[in-house]
C-alpha cells in the first residue's frame, strides 16, 4: 500500500510540475523615430474664393461653395448663408 500511494503521489506531482506554465519574457524592441517640422505656413497654397471646397479630416466635414458653408462634426451641424 506505500509503494502504491508513493508512486500516485510521484506521478501527481511530476504532473504538476510539468503542467506549470514558464513564464517567458518577451524580448523589447526599440524603435526611434525622429520627426522634423515643416513650416507649413510657408508651403501652403491659397484658397480660392470661387469653386466648391470641400474639407474632410478627423474633426468632421467642412463644405463651402461660395454662399453656403456648412459644417459636421462630432458635435453637431452648423450652417452659414453668406
Amino acid at each position: 500500500m506505500k509503494k502504491l500511494s508513493l508512486a500516485v503521489s510521484a506521478l501527481a506531482i511530476l504532473f504538476f510540475v510539468s503542467c506549470k506554465e514558464e513564464v517567458k519574457e518577451q524580448p523589447v524592441n526599440e524603435i526611434t523615430i525622429e520627426q522634423t517640422t515643416v513650416d507649413s505656413t510657408a508651403a501652403a497654397p491659397e484658397e480660392e474664393e470661387e469653386g466648391t471646397k470641400i474639407k474632410v479630416n478627423s474633426d468632421g466635414v467642412k463644405y463651402s461653395d461660395g454662399k453656403t458653408e456648412v459644417e459636421v462634426s462630432k458635435d453637431g451641424a452648423e450652417a452659414k448663408k453668406k
